[in-house]
């Protein structure tokens, strides 16, 4: 439960600029400060196991990126010899540590969007406009966590008819072969599921009349304040944006000095646009405990 009801459609749009944001500033001391506030967002959250999972796949995804965007391009004035002639750049390696960032971002921003904002709520913004479209999103937002939850009950039996039976599966050849038939066994389960779904949904007169939901939402007060804080601290981001500040020159030639003073009313502008919803769910906090 939550004290404090904000409009699915409210939400949406301020995620939706924020990973916008996420793209266009490049600044070092912007994307840390992001970063912070995500961190601290995903934490209010109690979203820890989700954390963990991005992290076990940001890591190796991070190197990847760090590492191959010096190799493959040497653009940049800077040169790091490495062995004999051959040398990566500066810029290049800058870019590569600056992306990563920018992805780990993107990341946190996607889990505490799912966490903060249901398909169900989603289904609702969208089905009005979007029926069609809307259903296809949910589904396949649907998908891929159900599809880990019947691999995960098919392992399971596997595992428990190898036990009963006294098996051993030691050789890679044969885990091959498990794994290929739990992979037919799952797929075979969604296909049956995915076609009683579709005649349930054919028998309910899905499509014939105009769709209804059982959730309803109407802007208040707070959304309007919400809309009118983002609105305002994002036109103040993007001014700044476009006047240099935020982003800086990477190619050909990195100009970029630690001693910038960033304190400025863009980049306050920057906080405000992120506080938001780390004030509400501290609040939350406070009110629950």
């Amino acid at each position: 439960m939550k004290f404090t009801v904000i409009h699915p459609a409210t939400y949406m749009v301020y995620y939706l600029i924020l990973i916008l944001f996420a793209f266009f500033f490049n600044d070092p001391y912007y994307l840390t400060s992001f970063l912070i506030c995500i961190v601290l967002l995903t934490t209010f959250q109690g979203i820890n196991s989700e954390f963990k999972n991005i992290i076990k796949f940001y890591i190796p995804m991070a190197f990847l990126i760090i590492i191959l965007n010096p190799l493959v391009s040497h653009i940049g004035a800077i040169k790091i010899y490495i062995i004999g002639n051959y040398f990566i750049t500066l810029e290049a390696l800058v870019y590569g540590i600056l992306m990563s960032l920018s992805l780990l971002i993107i990341l946190l921003l996607f889990a505490s969007y799912n966490n903060t904002v249901s398909y169900q709520e989603m289904l609702y913004i969208l089905s009005k406009r979007f029926p069609n479209i809307s259903i296809i999103i949910i589904m396949a937002l649907r998908f891929i966590p159900l599809l880990n939850y019947r691999l995960s009950e098919v392992n399971k039996v596997f595992r428990l008819n190898h036990e009963s039976s006294g098996k051993k599966n030691e050789t890679k050849i044969n885990k091959i072969k498990d794994t290929a038939q739990m992979l037919a066994v799952v797929v075979s389960w969604s296909l049956e599921e995915s076609m009683l779904a579709a005649k349930s949904m054919k028998g309910r007169g899905y499509g014939i009349t105009e769709r209804t939901n059982y959730l309803s939402f109407k802007f208040r007060k707070i959304d309007y304040y919400f809309i009118a804080l983002i609105i305002i601290s994002a036109a103040v981001c993007i001014i700044g944006l476009l006047q240099g500040h935020g982003r800086i020159s990477i190619y050909p030639q990195l100009q970029f000095s630690f001693s910038e003073n960033i304190f400025n009313i863009f980049y306050f502008a920057f906080l405000i646009l992120l506080l938001p919803l780390i004030y509400l769910e501290s609040k939350e906090k406070l009110i629950w405990h």
